[in-house]
């Protein structure tokens, strides 16, 4: 299985970004679209992870701001 990464997420949080109406919220998308991926990734894999497992995080490389139009 490929890894989860950056560009993943990125992509993910565009898109959730776009379909929310374009709010200003950045952050909340990238999390999301994190949780997301790592979520369908581990039902894939070997199963459910508990919630505060950290395995497998991507950090952001830079902040989401307003002003982006793509993350």
């Amino acid at each position: 299985m490929r890894t989860l990464t950056e560009e993943d997420i990125r992509t993910r949080a565009y898109k959730l970004w776009k379909s929310a109406g374009e709010s200003t919220k950045c952050d909340a998308f990238w999390y999301q679209a994190e949780k997301e991926l790592l979520a369908e990734r581990a039902r894939g894999n070997s199963g459910p992870r508990a919630p505060n497992d950290t395995r497998g995080t991507i950090r952001r490389g830079r902040d989401m701001s307003a002003g982006d139009s793509a993350p």
